[in-house]
């Protein structure tokens, strides 16, 4: 039995379908009362605490958790079925085919996608973006290590409690944003040089194309959310119910915020489905919103320069705009009542973090670097007798130091809500890291390739990097099939940290090669041939930078 303990202002918060309300009644009956008096008990004793608790059963497990034996197969659990087997048939029906037309078998081909290099003269330029995205998600990974150990039970809460790195990776995922911008900008003015005279339906290919890209393998993904708990060999242990039962019913009822891509958005903070799918939301919509900035700069070509800078003004503008009218925190705000509900209560994520607007900063940052990159091919670009550039390059780790060293004060002392010093660490707080990420990508280009960039564009951290996508998505579901094992308290140390880490990417990579191999590049390439596409003379080199994006 588990329960957990709140002051009264979080008491209502919790995440329980009604239908299973029965299954506690009798439960918080019979141990409720007993409960509060031996944890206020223990608060007091061990702790000389004497402001009592409020404590409340969250959920109880049996043998038969919630009468799951008694369950039978829904039209989901026989959805998730049918697409295995269909995969599963083709995969092999393919390869039994070209067997014996004594062609190279898919899997082989698939396998020379994963491992090849392209040679096209965007991959020369920006091919360390492979590698860098192998780094930004393994940091990744470790965050949400993190936030599982403040997840699921402890003995030792107050160690989650003092690490404070969370606060800085918002600047992970700024990056992954401004590479979307980058590479959507110098593929398309690209385009536009070689062909000036465009056809609208472009522009709609390139949707297509990025739907083709990500729905397979993310759609996949959200139905194993919600039948998780009844796949072959998953019995209920002691945390599956915080890791898998509450999943499962939240995303029943709010799937669909996923599938239309808006489950980032403050109407839809309570209760999210498939939680990684807010950076997916997101990054449609800046994508969809920097389409169309592309269309005016085909348009207008004279006025790109305006109408980009006008674009960035107002994406600086935006969040520190929230943090003034919300009165909100400057930094990232860390809290183990928050982790509980994956901060979905959490005003901070939910107006600050999630939204695709509030991240508009991030993907317009890539757009500028694209634009200059498109200028310097052009030998248009004059960045050394630039003034702003010159200050930017050299304040890069003054800059980063004020943005993200003080954070502690902030999280740790009751800092006046849009106060000038808020006010001024937002901004800071929100832009510094990108920007300096940016100037590096700018600096990129300029100079040939050093060993960084030579390590991060080798063949093994490319195809590292071309399962980043694949691993971002699975890696969530994975973690919860994982932690449903957990045992039912656990004292946490670095070292358990560490080895989670390892356990975790390894997992994920080891998952995410199947998935590259049986759902991600089979369905794009079947979908690719068999969807109409009304243009012609494609570059051979144009899909590869996709998978960037």
């Amino acid at each position: 039995m588990h329960m957990k303990r709140s002051s009264s202002a979080d008491v209502n918060k919790y995440i329980l379908p009604n239908h299973w309300g029965q299954y506690l009644e009798s439960y918080k009956d019979r141990y409720g009362e007993l409960i509060n008096v031996c944890v206020n008990n223990r608060l007091e004793r061990n702790y000389n605490v004497r402001r009592h608790a409020y404590s409340e059963i969250e959920y109880c497990t049996s043998k038969d958790e919630l009468g799951m034996s008694k369950r039978n197969p829904d039209w989901l659990m026989i959805t998730f079925y049918a697409i295995v087997l269909t995969l599963i048939v083709l995969m092999v029906g393919a390869n039994v085919v070209d067997w014996l037309g004594h062609d190279q078998v898919k899997v082989r081909r698939n396998w020379k996608r994963l491992t090849e290099q392209p040679t096209s003269e965007l991959y020369r330029e920006f091919g360390y973006i492979d590698g860098l995205r192998v780094f930004t998600s393994v940091f990744v990974l470790g965050i949400h290590c993190l936030m599982i150990a403040g997840i699921i039970p402890l003995s030792n809460p107050e160690y989650t409690e003092e690490v404070d790195l969370c606060t800085i990776c918002i600047v992970t995922v700024q990056i992954f944003f401004a590479i979307s911008g980058v590479l959507l900008t110098t593929t398309v003015l690209k385009d536009i040089d070689r062909k000036p005279q465009l056809e609208s339906i472009y522009f709609w290919e390139k949707i297509k194309n990025r739907l083709i890209r990500i729905v397979p393998v993310y759609y996949f993904f959200l139905l194993v959310s919600i039948v998780g708990d009844e796949l072959p060999g998953v019995e209920m242990g002691t945390v599956g119910y915080k890791t898998l039962i509450q999943e499962q019913g939240r995303c029943r009822k709010k799937w669909w915020t996923n599938v239309l891509f808006v489950s980032n958005l403050p109407p839809f903070g309570e209760e999210r489905c498939s939680l990684q799918g807010w950076y997916l939301a997101a990054d449609q919509q800046l994508f969809l919103v920097t389409l169309l900035l592309m269309v005016a700069f085909w348009k207008f070509p004279k006025q790109a320069g305006a109408l980009m800078w006008s674009c960035v003004a107002i994406a600086l503008a935006i969040p520190a705009g929230i943090v003034y009218f919300y009165e909100l925190e400057s930094s990232l705000p860390v809290r183990l009542s928050d982790l509980q509900f994956l901060f979905m209560y959490q005003a901070w994520f939910n107006h600050l973090y999630m939204p695709g607007y509030s991240n508009m900063n991030s993907y317009m940052a890539g757009v500028v670097v694209g634009y200059l990159y498109h200028q310097h091919k052009h030998n248009k670009l004059d960045l050394d007798n630039s003034m702003l550039y010159t200050i930017l390059k050299k304040a890069r780790l003054p800059l980063l130091a004020l943005a993200y060293l003080p954070t502690f004060i902030f999280y740790r002392y009751e800092i006046p809500r849009s106060s000038w010093l808020t006010m001024t660490h937002t901004i800071l707080y929100r832009n510094v890291g990108v920007i300096a990420g940016c100037v590096s990508f700018i600096e990129c280009f300029r100079n040939p390739p050093g060993p960084v960039r030579q390590f991060l564009t080798s063949k093994s951290m490319t195809s590292l990097g071309k399962l980043s996508y694949s691993v971002y998505v699975l890696h969530v579901p994975v973690t919860r099939l994982v932690l449903n094992w957990f045992p039912q308290m656990i004292e946490l140390k670095l070292l358990d940290l560490v080895w989670m880490l390892a356990v975790l990417g390894g997992s994920s990579y080891l998952v995410g090669v199947i998935v590259y191999f049986c759902i991600e590049q089979p369905v794009s390439l079947v979908l690719k041939h068999y969807l109409p596409d009304k243009r012609r003379g494609k570059a051979e080199g144009r899909i590869e930078v996709l998978r960037f994006g």
